[in-house]
């Protein structure tokens, strides 16, 4: 059974994408800046990963067949076969956009596939950039890992409490390791602890348990990162460097701070019921069957037609 919630969410998370890289930021409409309200892409990726965590464990626990075969077969089918479809497209449309033979980049190709790349311009010691710079599919990266990360904890650890203090402990371990020096294995361990969150509201949502007693610890240990990624943002500032909204040390402040509001935010909701939410989301329950598909690869597209306009 689907949560229409979720879906609609997940429907408006990439909606909301598209428009944040088809819109101006500095749009005007008479004297108002709209453009200021699609500038928040990032905190939509965010929403991603805290609906991915809920929805891959709510499949999982209540799924018939939890062998590593099964699992894997599904996460992989999922992301990869319209991924792939989308990376020749977008070698294709690359090449036509510039009418000729385009460099397949082979070194890159591979490594996106290994599931290693991440924005270089917004983060340090990055492996490898998005292929053809499709920077939308940085996010792939995270979620595929996180996958990966799920079964061995559901499946070794069967105490639940057990079993959210160790993720609690080693996202919070790799968040210390990655304000003192930054590398792919922290960070993506840091941020499981935010597709973790979604994973502890979809075991307390099966249980009839939510509530803010519950997810305490989820809230402190994210409180707890946020702490370390805030004196991370105080010591970058006394060495003199720039601070940029959109950029590390920030960016990473940003992502933790919107999750724990989400997190509020979507408890306080369900507290009195969901009132507005119908009428705000429901729309984009009809884009969610394509979500996916939508996020891998509105970025060609819009290059695409720019392409073309020019």
């Amino acid at each position: 059974m689907k949560l229409y919630r979720l879906e609609a969410l997940r429907g408006f998370a990439a909606f909301y994408v598209v428009l944040h890289h088809s819109l101006p930021h500095s749009l005007k409409f008479s004297n108002w800046e709209i453009g200021y309200l699609f500038r928040f892409g990032q905190e939509a990726v965010i929403l991603f990963f805290l609906l991915s965590g809920f929805v891959i464990n709510y499949s999982y626990q209540t799924g018939g067949d939890k062998t590593p075969k099964t699992y894997f077969a599904k996460r992989a089918a999922r992301i990869y076969i319209p991924l792939v479809l989308i990376m020749v497209l977008g070698y294709l449309l690359e090449c036509w956009r510039i009418g000729g033979f385009v460099d397949p980049r082979f070194t890159n190709l591979i490594a996106n596939l290994f599931m290693l790349q991440d924005v270089k311009a917004l983060k340090p010691n990055v492996i490898v950039e998005p292929y053809m710079g499709n920077t939308p599919l940085w996010s792939l990266s995270y979620e595929w890992w996180f996958y990966v990360l799920y079964f061995p904890a559901i499946k070794w650890v069967s105490n639940s409490v057990l079993r959210n203090r160790l993720v609690l402990v080693v996202t919070l371990l790799a968040a210390s390791w990655y304000v003192t020096s930054p590398d792919f294995g922290s960070r993506l361990l840091m941020y499981f602890l935010i597709w973790w969150s979604g994973v502890v509201l979809s075991e307390q949502y099966l249980n009839n348990s939510i509530n803010y007693r519950n997810i305490f610890p989820i809230l402190i240990a994210l409180l707890g990162v946020i702490s370390l990624l805030a004196l991370n943002i105080f010591v970058y500032s006394k060495s003199g460097a720039e601070l940029r909204v959109g950029v590390h040390p920030v960016l990473e402040f940003r992502h933790f701070v919107f999750s724990i509001l989400s997190i509020v935010c979507a408890l306080a909701w369900r507290r009195v019921h969901w009132i507005g939410f119908n009428m705000i989301f429901k729309p984009f329950l009809m884009l969610a069957p394509i979500s996916y598909t939508l996020y891998i690869s509105h970025y060609y597209f819009l290059l695409t037609m720019i392409g073309f306009l020019e």
